[in-house]
């Protein structure tokens, strides 16, 4: 070697060695942000089939909503209808606020696709942000991508601009289905610019949820309940008609007053909202631990109980905190739609065509009243099946984190693991369907005063229960066979979900309403109760269930 070689070696601060070293976090290449763009095109490779999924499955429902809505109210006779009877119902005003315009076709429509719409971009948003934030971090995937050159609030903003691309997707859906139904343009716009802003703030919301908890399922839960607060809150305002409603994200993007008297002054009270969390959210950032949160988790017992030393057992334990934050939602809205009940001859008597969707007639009281409520059982029904694919994929998420692992290289076999989701779900969700059967009876009791219609109704619920099985044993099926399919599982929902509520609107062929086990059941209490689909459902569950359990011990494990 040379001297100038050797001296070039020994020297750090030779060209050479400059060159060579890598940077350090002081270096302006190494700022908080670097790596945002190299982060997203990581979240929209990882997220090619769940995104769309997401887009067709709530922008398929709003825009056959949007699409199936104006022929039913094509006289203004039917619109003044309309405007009459759900505009002076509480239930109404708690459940979609007070949507400005009831009587234009713009305002009707607006309050009709409503609860899908700004629930669904809340939801949407709070699941995706998650997925790519906390989850990563609690995972250990994100360890890896920090040990690279990424800075410390790229995750956070990468999931920022995922979330609100998203939202904004989704409300740009919105408001083209709204134009293509021929509604006025302003409205139209103003309607899409407030849900895209409510998805916005939500984005935000979840962000600083990430932050405060060390899980991704505190995380979710944390962000629902501000969901769940803001959306309730909304509609305790309408209904009393009072400054409430402003104390709400929901109120401020209804008071936009799409298809009324357009304003966009509440638009500032949305982005000064979302400012404000965004810097709690950086804040928080910069000020925890990697991996930490501001809520840190609780230490455990010394020694588990004798339940937690069965796989049933931990499988339960793991799943107890989605199980009860799934009954008592559902309960919640098993009591609204129970309480609306006594008011459907009024919005039928005001419009003979609405009785068409829920398949009474005009004419029968009581018939109606069956008709809706054979709407009301498969529409929870559906709701319900939400909870089943989320139980059951649970087992890839554990198998993904390698948790699953540790529980296998135990005395516990792949059979045992698997049957004990199986059976936790199975239970769970036979018992949240008594539970949203008792909320729909206790609501419906409470608003009509017949309380002998509390078991019928608790029955009537529980006739629907095969069609969540068959959902959940076909999600068991994909996770066995085809594990990186699995989301399939949430597409079958959708398409079921597409199915029981716009199936007869949009005239849908018998060999694509065929697909939904819904479509096979008897809908009680319209029709009498038919053992024998009922049956043969199970028995369908039964066989995909046993699918999946030969797939899965078969093939080799997935990591993430």
């Amino acid at each position: 070697m040379s001297p100038r070689a050797s001296a070039a070696a020994a020297d750090p601060t030779s060209t050479r060695s400059r060159h060579a070293k890598r940077p350090s976090p002081a270096d302006p290449s190494t700022s908080a942000l670097t790596g945002v763009g190299h982060l997203l095109r990581l979240i929209l490779r990882l997220d090619r089939v769940r995104l769309p999924l997401w887009l067709v499955g709530l922008g398929g429902t709003i825009v056959a909503s949007a699409l199936a809505v104006p022929p039913l109210y094509d006289t203004p006779e039917k619109v003044a209808g309309y405007s009459r009877a759900v505009g002076a119902s509480p239930v109404n005003y708690l459940m979609s606020g007070r949507q400005a315009g009831l009587d234009t076709l713009g305002g009707i429509v607006a309050n009709e696709i409503s609860q899908v719409a700004q629930l669904g971009i809340c939801l949407m948003v709070m699941f995706l942000v998650v997925r790519h934030t906390r989850a990563e971090e609690e995972s250990g995937r994100a360890e890896l991508v920090r040990s690279t050159v990424v800075g410390r609030h790229a995750a956070t903003l990468a999931g920022l601009v995922y979330g609100v691309a998203a939202a904004l997707l989704l409300a740009t859906i919105t408001t083209l289905s709204m134009l293509a139904a021929g509604l006025a343009v302003n409205g139209s716009v103003t309607y899409g610019a407030g849900l895209a802003l409510l998805g916005v703030v939500y984005t935000a919301v979840t962000l600083v949820a990430v932050q405060v908890s060390t899980s991704a399922r505190g995380a979710l839960g944390l962000a629902g309940a501000a969901v769940a607060v803001g959306y309730l809150v909304r509609g305790v305002g309408a209904m009393e008609d009072n400054a409430l409603v402003w104390a709400s994200p929901f109120g401020w993007s209804q008071r936009m007053d799409a298809f009324g008297h357009e304003r966009w002054w509440p638009a500032v009270l949305l982005l000064a909202a979302t400012a404000l969390l965004l810097g709690l959210a950086g804040w928080l950032t910069a000020s925890r631990d990697f991996g930490g949160g501001l809520l840190d988790t609780r230490p455990g017992h010394e020694r588990a109980g004798r339940l937690l030393h069965t796989p049933f057992g931990l499988v339960a334990r793991v799943q107890r905190g989605l199980v009860i934050g799934w009954a008592i939602g559902l309960v919640l809205l098993g009591l609204l739609y129970g309480a609306v009940i006594p008011t459907i001859p009024d919005l039928i008597a005001s419009n003979p065509d609405m009785a068409d969707i829920v398949g009474g007639s005009a004419d029968a009281e009581d018939a109606l009243v069956d008709a809706f409520l054979a709407y009301i059982f498969v529409f929870m029904a559906v709701i319900s099946c939400g909870f089943v694919v989320t139980s059951v994929l649970r087992l890839r998420t554990e198998e993904e984190t390698g948790r699953a692992e540790t529980v296998l290289a135990t005395p516990v076999s792949r059979t045992t693991w698997l049957a004990a989701t199986a059976v936790v779900t199975t239970l769970a969700i036979t018992t949240l369907t008594v539970l949203m059967g008792l909320g729909l009876a206790v609501g419906y009791a409470v608003g009509a005063g017949e309380w002998d219609q509390v078991l019928p109704q608790v029955a009537g619920q529980m006739s629907y229960l095969p069609g969540a099985l068959v959902l959940g044993a076909f999600a068991l099926a994909l996770h066995g066979l085809l594990p990186r399919a699995t989301g399939l599982a949430w597409a079958a929902v959708a398409l079921v979900a597409l199915q029981v509520m716009l199936g007869q609107l949009l005239d849908l062929p018998d060999a694509v309403q065929a697909l939904s086990p819904y479509w096979h059941l008897a809908a009680v209490p319209v029709d009498d109760f038919d053992v024998v689909p009922f049956v043969l459902l199970l028995v369908v569950a039964a066989a995909l269930g046993a699918a999946g359990l030969w797939g899965y011990r078969r093939r080799d494990a997935v990591s993430g």
